[in-house]
């Protein structure tokens, strides 16, 4: 018996093609392109809302092309490949602009029309990802999470990641001290340092590592050139050793007169697509516009990433985190820049801007870039804190219309909005909010 024929309305958050069955049911269709007519499989449904999956496209989209990873149909990673890469841009505009006319805020509902922007292109659409990190099992397979699965599919190639990477997770396949290493390994990061040009290996270990645990870290960093460093950490120990991964920053023309170079420690965040965030903080700076008497909050601020930048034109800047390793890099960053109008935080981040508000601080800027939860509650504590200008960097639209909801309701209001691809042949993107005081 054949599935069920639907027609994809549009795609939503999360890159699922909505659609309705025959009595007016909710249906989010994984595999599919708005405008198709497709064939589907049921996953899971409830009393209002269906689950499925592409069997067959009946009507495709001109957009729809094969895709070319071997992995693409097991393997969780990807959702997007299906797509040209212009369609998937399309694609993505189409999804933040659908959250912002659901939204049900005026504002928000205006901007979907008159400040939404194209997605700016990464400048690769592949092999991009300067870290990836890998699930071991049981069985000791090496590999993403299959598709809606807590299993996974052994890879020894990933089309996302840099070709580095690629090269030497097939060397380490072979080496018989590796394959020892796996029997006690929870997950493994392989990461690519630019300035080095070298590999770091961070391992999740079930365990402290023993003395021949690490003999075999030493042989697989004698055997493969390319390897840096090999690290261990788990549950009750941190990472062992310290090392740090490092870019450049080239000068950013009407920003920064000189490259800069930024740090972070093995184990530490930092965006994946290297290149694509060169464009990032460059839209960050252009939206913050400051001049060198104006002072910055940078929060979430991590090691950096913004604050060094900025930190060549304000008069200061106040980076908070709550992690520390972030924290020191930061700090590190900027001694190593020669600057001495910064100031690096580790402090719970709500906590922090209650307490700022208490000393009546205000900045004529406020830097945001929090992760996927977004800011919940703290729209009153912001609006007081920012006197000028606001950044927000969200990595989920879903939750920056949310925020931007409660910050317009605090007296901002919006100026700008643009997106930025930072995750080729996936459904996510980053978007970019630039609000100011009323």
């Amino acid at each position: 018996m054949n599935s069920p024929v639907y027609h994809i309305e549009k795609l939503v958050h999360g890159g699922l093609g909505l659609s309705h069955d025959k009595d007016g049911m909710v249906v989010l269709i994984e595999g599919a392109i708005a405008g198709e007519t497709v064939r589907a499989k049921i996953r899971s449904q409830s009393k209002n809302l269906a689950q499925a999956v592409v069997t067959e496209v009946v009507t495709p989209s001109s957009g729809r092309i094969q895709p070319p990873c071997p992995y693409y149909h097991k393997c969780g990673g990807c959702d997007f490949q299906h797509l040209s890469y212009s369609n998937q841009l399309q694609a993505k505009q189409a999804i933040v602009k659908d959250l912002l006319v659901r939204s049900g805020h005026p504002d928000l509902q205006k901007a979907a029309d008159t400040l939404l922007t194209a997605p700016l292109a990464s400048p690769q659409q592949f092999h991009y990802r300067q870290r990836i990190r890998l699930q071991v099992d049981e069985n000791q397979v090496l590999g993403f999470h299959k598709r809606r699965s807590h299993h996974y599919i052994a890879i020894n190639n990933c089309l996302l990641a840099r070709d580095e990477i690629n090269d030497c997770l097939q060397e380490l396949l072979l080496q018989r001290a590796f394959t020892k290493l796996l029997s006690q390994t929870e997950a493994l990061e392989i990461l690519y340092d630019p300035n080095r040009s070298k590999i770091h290996i961070l391992i999740h270990f079930k365990r402290k590592p023993r003395p021949a645990d690490k003999q075999h870290a030493q042989e697989l960093v004698q055997s493969i050139s390319e390897i840096q460093n090999i690290f261990f950490m788990g549950d009750g120990f941190g990472v062992t050793g310290r090392d740090s991964l490092s870019f450049t920053l080239l000068p950013i023309p009407d920003h920064t007169s000189r490259p800069l170079s930024l740090s972070w420690e093995t184990g530490g965040f930092c965006q994946v697509n290297l290149q694509q965030n060169i464009n990032l903080i460059q839209t960050v700076l252009d939206f913050c516009r400051i001049t060198e008497k104006e002072t910055v909050l940078d929060l979430f601020c991590g090691m950096g990433n913004f604050s060094i930048p900025l930190a060549e034109q304000a008069g200061s800047v106040l980076g908070i985190e709550g992690q520390g390793s972030a924290i020191r890099s930061g700090r590190k960053n900027s001694t190593d820049a020669g600057q001495s109008n910064t100031e690096f935080l580790k402090r719970p981040i709500h906590q922090a801007c209650e307490t700022l508000v208490l000393e009546n601080r205000a900045f004529d800027c406020v830097v945001m870039d929090p992760p996927r939860q977004g800011v919940p509650g703290l729209a009153r504590e912001l609006a007081n804190l920012c006197s000028k200008r606001m950044v927000y960097v969200s990595c989920d639209p879903a939750t920056l219309c949310r925020d931007l909801a409660d910050l317009l309701g605090q007296g901002l209001f919006l100026k700008k909005l643009q997106l930025i691809d930072m995750f080729p042949q996936t459904h996510h993107i980053e978007t970019i909010a630039l609000l100011e005081k009323r």
